[in-house]
């Protein structure tokens, strides 16, 4: 059992105080196909990573559903072991984990429960737009886990104020925090060098799966597309991300027939890098049609280069797009809402423009790395009883910063 009494973190060469953070997180080679993933590799390029000594312990594994129970229990045994021996192999001040939901949230409690057992604090971060569903869905018992496992720990970081309301309502005893997704330094300057576009074009951006696609509403999209572009045949449509870009484009085709004229669409596979970033510089019009989303990264990419938005009410996005100044909001699965919402938004350029300009301006205020990395420094030194609370003022005070180092400084 790790001394309790123990002082945390080590003195720089200054003097100031040094914490040693252990993220649990996946960490892929790139291309990153999720918000989990895409977080762990911005968090890891700032300088708090830096100044906390930040280290990875990476629980990513591709999926197979063919994987027999018995291989899938060993596995997950094994890995408790190395991420016991990881624990034990550096000094380690705070463990922060970053999850999902389903199988992949009951796998990082198991981290969490050793991490305490070991007596070190634990953060977990939820990045799941579904997890109040998986909740919900779940057998009492593991709802009682759910609860207890978040509970336990030092703060549970959610992404958005809407989800620490409902995060409340689950676990009223655990210490809930919003920090919001962020994007990178140079991403978000790529984004918000964006000119004025010349002619208009939608976009809708995909994550390659034909199960998550379907949650982002493609099959609604496919369904309003050809009567939208019989009405409007000037604009260019790009559907970018998508599982099967050939069937896509056969549907649409097979339904449009000869009502419209040439093809205003284009079908797309996984977009990445200076591709993505100029499919978002080029397009007037995000189109987020999703069932479920937390705080959707792509949505954040489009605000930054001032595109216009229609989506659903789900997850964060209400609060990202200001309750529908940035954008046209609607409800999951409501097709002719969606087709009215896209006619209004191509037939009224101005107000694309409105929304892209208030969109820029909120990214800048709100959604820089620069806000992610104060509100988790501030949770990390929360957790460790690092901050002075007044009673009397609800004030807090920071009793030490964080030294601003370089990667390079990092022991």
């Amino acid at each position: 059992m790790r001394d309790r009494a123990m002082d945390f973190g080590v003195r720089s060469a200054k003097g100031s105080l040094v914490l040693r953070v252990l993220l649990v997180g996946p960490q892929p080679a790139p291309p990153f196909r999720g918000g989990v993933e895409k977080g762990v590799d911005l968090l890891l390029r700032t300088m708090l990573a830096a100044g906390t000594r930040m280290r990875v312990f990476d629980n990513y594994r591709t999926r197979d559903p063919h994987r027999p129970l018995w291989e899938r229990l060993l596995y997950q045994l094994g890995m408790l072991r190395k991420f016991h021996r990881e624990l034990l192999a550096a000094a380690t001040d705070l463990v922060h984990v970053k999850t999902s939901s389903g199988i992949n949230f009951y796998q990082n409690t198991l981290y969490a429960l050793v991490a305490r057992l070991l007596g070190y604090p634990v953060v977990f971060q939820i990045h799941c737009g579904k997890f109040e569903s998986f909740y919900r869905s779940s057998h009492p018992l593991l709802r009682a886990w759910i609860r207890h496992s978040l509970a336990k720990s030092r703060g549970v970081v959610v992404l958005s104020e809407s989800l620490a309301q409902r995060m409340s309502a689950i676990v009223p005893t655990a210490r809930i925090i919003v920090v919001p997704n962020g994007l990178g330094d140079e991403e978000r300057d790529l984004l918000l060098g964006s000119g004025r576009r010349s002619k208009t074009q939608v976009l809708f951006m995909g994550a390659g799966e034909e199960a998550t696609n379907r949650e982002k509403g493609l099959d609604d999209l496919l369904a309003v597309l050809p009567e939208l572009t019989r009405r409007f045949p000037d604009p260019k449509w790009v559907l970018a991300g998508l599982h099967d870009p050939l069937n896509a484009r056969e549907q649409v085709r097979g339904v449009a027939g000869a009502k419209v004229s040439g093809e205003p669409w284009i079908f797309r596979g996984i977009v990445e890098g200076h591709e993505r970033v100029n499919l978002l510089k080029e397009s007037s019009i995000l189109v987020l049609p999703s069932y479920f989303e937390n705080m959707p990264n792509i949505l954040l990419e489009a605000m930054a280069s001032g595109m216009g938005v229609v989506a659903t009410s789900v997850g964060a996005v209400p609060e990202m797009l200001g309750g529908g100044e940035g954008g046209i909001l609607i409800s999951p699965g409501d097709r002719q809402g969606l087709s009215k919402a896209l006619g209004r938004m191509l037939a009224s350029p101005g107000t694309v423009q409105a929304q892209g300009a208030r969109n820029r301006s909120i990214v800048e205020e709100k959604y820089s790395m620069s806000v992610v990395q104060e509100r988790l420094e501030r949770t990390y030194r929360e957790a460790l009883g690092l901050y002075e609370i007044s009673m009397d003022s609800k004030r807090e005070v920071l009793t030490e910063t964080l030294p601003h180092v370089t990667p390079g400084d990092r022991q």
